[in-house]
């Protein structure tokens, strides 16, 4: 799937210029910036430990996407993110273990079937690769690294103003695949909530 979707967003640049035409709102290329808070649990097992420990994080991003029509109401947007600030993935603290897992570099590259409710307002499915760099800090022994990627899907609501801008709003779950660092099997995912604005070109 990341192949897929990686595929699909680089042949954007490949498009021939009258594909760049506007023929109504959210399609042709984008570009954004967004604020997100996450809601996040990691499973984690090792070390004497299993259970599932949550935080919270903030942070803000980058988005770059290309909307095609589809049929008379309808947009397929392709599309990335990249987060700019660290990830809070976790504080683990059992017995004598205390841990801190945070994630850096996150990106991912997505699908977004869209319908035009009305001319400014565009309702979205989304499915998407993620991907990011997991590091582990833990009191009294050394860290380590690994990456980890995943799926992530969601729904949301973007409405343009002006002449070519808009607002988003999308509430996402991100749903990574298990790694092990440290000697600590790690399983994280969100609940994410994201709210940004936007310029078609």
């Amino acid at each position: 799937m990341k192949a897929f979707l990686l595929a699909a967003v680089v042949s954007t640049a490949t498009l021939a210029p009258q594909a760049f035409a506007q023929g109504r709102n959210f399609e042709g290329f984008s570009v954004g910036a967004n604020a997100t808070s996450s809601s996040v649990g990691t499973d984690a097992k090792g070390l004497g430990v299993s259970d599932k420990f949550g935080d919270s994080s903030e942070n803000f991003g980058l988005q770059a996407a290309y909307g095609f029509p589809m049929g008379s109401n309808g947009v397929l947007g392709l599309g990335g993110t990249y987060t700019l600030a660290d990830f809070n993935a976790g504080n683990i603290s059992s017995g004598s273990t205390a841990m801190k897992l945070k994630g850096k570099d996150m990106y991912s590259l997505y699908v977004e079937p869209g319908f035009l409710v009305n001319p400014s307002t565009l309702i979205f499915a989304k499915a998407a690769y993620i991907s990011m760099k997991g590091e582990t800090s833990i009191v009294g022994s050394t860290g380590g690294s690994e990456n980890f990627d995943g799926l992530g899907y969601g729904a949301g609501v973007r409405m343009s103003f002006g002449k070519s801008a808009f607002w988003q709003f999308e509430l996402t779950q991100s749903d990574y695949n298990a790694k092990t660092v440290s000697a600590i099997n790690l399983k994280p995912s969100a609940f994410n909530r994201t709210i940004g604005v936007g310029f078609r070109f």
